[in-house]
């Protein structure tokens, strides 16, 4: 007995032709999901190359722009004199003197 009690249970076809269509369905639906699983694959792929170049991109435009930032120049450290205003220890409390020429690479 094929059909059971409220469900319909559908088996394979019994005659020769039924077999040949049904075969030939299954067939190409399993090829069908092939292409789809392709495709997306190939879509997936092409996000993800994307996006890592976008993250290598702007990882470079970062490091550019950091480098633009970053001051050169020749500077010196002298001891500040004895009486200073506010009282500090003259040995602890120093005055940074830069050179006039700060370039920017």
């Amino acid at each position: 007995m094929t059909q059971r009690i409220g469900t319909q249970f559908y088996g394979f076809p019994q005659t020769w032709l039924g077999r040949v269509v049904g075969g030939l369905l299954a067939a190409a639906l399993l090829v069908a999901a092939f292409f789809f699983l392709f495709i997306f694959l190939l879509v997936l792929g092409v996000v993800i190359l994307a996006f890592v170049l976008r993250l290598l991109w702007v990882a470079r435009k970062a490091k550019t722009q950091a480098s633009q930032d970053i001051l050169e120049g020749e500077y010196s450290v002298e001891p500040q004199e004895e009486g200073t205003p506010d009282g500090s220890a003259a040995d602890t409390t120093h005055k940074v003197i830069r050179d006039a020429n700060i370039k920017l690479d």
